[in-house]
């Protein structure tokens, strides 16, 4: 139906605006959560080094307690919730309740290794000799980066949820106005097949022969008219019934339905003055359906006569495998290249027409694996090649 192919407009649109609320957004988390850690890790430091240093005084006092002491023999004071080490002026060793632990290797005053926080103080009267006093005690069992990364996963989680809810809604009333100007379209196109049937039939029933050169010209404008509209309704069909309708692939003759095409087209060409040169090979057959080549060819035809200046020439090719057709009109720039399928839009605003000819193009060849290269450049022309 045509609403899936402005459907595929809004879903660029819903990309769009998720990804630039997503990244904003994830940014803004990342932001934040990076601050929260460096806020949280200083706050543990600072917990840690007051628990630490409440220990050291704990030691200092028992340390200069057994200096003071007359026995021979000394017991080093050991604790329930902590383990410590003595060490002298020169950071030798000299007595520890610490498994593999040596200061010279430490650089800080605190740090945390395996598990374990570590606190070390210089100490003053040198107890026992003592000049450093090392602290260790287990660390609490936060790890505070895993969490924020659970934490800033199911955030982002909750985000993109929020987020798709939040573009549906924001783009609810386009896709209303999608579905209505697409039930306006059904309803035209199928509203003026009738009188497009009527026309071209009462046109065909009028004897020429017996009309003066005025009333002919009068006929061809009509007949060039009539033509037109029945291009466009025919367009028209096929967007809207394309993806209903199953291919009738047959061995057809290119060469005789390009012949046909260029009859049906003559009437528009010649009110530009439009000449066709053809070098067209006879009995070129191609496997496909007739009705997508009749509207393939008609497409790149209409517009080659559309965009080409008055008193021009179309040279049109045919070949095994090949069909060219190249005009001498205005041409298009790099940038509207790039842009050419882009169902209804428009280069030129002066050209009647809805904007899907290339659209059109581009759903037949890929529905019978063609390929296709324009080149085109700015008041030079274009020219139109497919291969199969």
């Amino acid at each position: 139906m045509l609403g899936t192919n402005l459907y595929s407009g809004e879903k660029k649109s819903i990309i769009y605006v998720l990804g630039l609320y997503l990244s904003s957004t994830i940014l803004l988390i990342a932001t934040f959560f990076t601050s929260y850690y460096y806020y949280e890790r200083e706050q543990f430091v600072h917990d840690e080094k007051e628990i630490l240093k409440k220990y050291t005084l704990e030691l200092e006092e028992k340390l200069s307690v057994l200096n003071e002491s007359s026995d021979e023999r000394l017991l080093y004071p050991r604790f329930d919730n902590f383990k410590s080490a003595i060490y002298d002026i020169d950071k030798h060793l000299i007595f520890s309740t610490i498994e593999n632990i040596d200061i010279k290797n430490f650089k800080q005053n605190f740090f945390t290794k395996d598990a374990n926080s570590y606190l070390i103080s210089s100490l003053t009267p040198y107890y026992l000799g003592a000049a450093y006093i090392v602290i260790q005690k287990k660390s609490k069992d936060v790890d505070i980066l895993n969490n924020l990364i659970y934490i800033a996963i199911i955030t982002v989680i909750i985000t993109v949820i929020t987020s798709f809810f939040l573009v549906n809604i924001v783009l609810r009333p386009l896709r209303e106005n999608i579905k209505l100007l697409d039930s306006f379209i059904k309803d035209t196109t199928h509203e003026l097949n009738t009188p497009i049937t009527a026309i071209l039939t009462n046109i065909e029933t009028i004897d020429s022969s017996s009309c003066d050169e005025k009333t002919l010209r009068k006929l061809d404008r009509i007949k060039i008219a009539s033509a037109s509209i029945s291009n466009l309704y025919q367009d028209l069909v096929y967007l809207l019934l394309n993806h209903k309708t199953s291919l009738q692939n047959i061995d057809l003759n290119l060469s005789q339905i390009l012949i046909e095409r260029i009859e049906y087209f003559t009437y528009m060409a010649n009110m530009k003055k439009i000449g066709f040169i053809m070098n067209i090979k006879s009995d070129v057959h191609f496997t496909a359906d007739r009705k997508n080549m009749e509207r393939l060819i008609d497409n790149i035809l209409s517009n080659a006569i559309k965009y080409s200046n008055k008193s021009t020439v179309i040279n049109i090719v045919l070949k095994d495998s090949l069909l060219s057709i190249e005009d001498e009109g205005k041409g298009m720039s790099k940038e509207e290249l790039d842009k050419v399928f882009t169902r209804y839009l428009r280069f030129d605003k002066t050209q009647g027409g809805f904007g899907i000819g290339y659209s059109i193009i581009k759903s037949i060849i890929d529905e019978h694996n063609m390929k296709i290269d324009i080149e085109s450049k700015k008041n030079r022309g274009t020219k139109v090649t497919l291969t199969w």
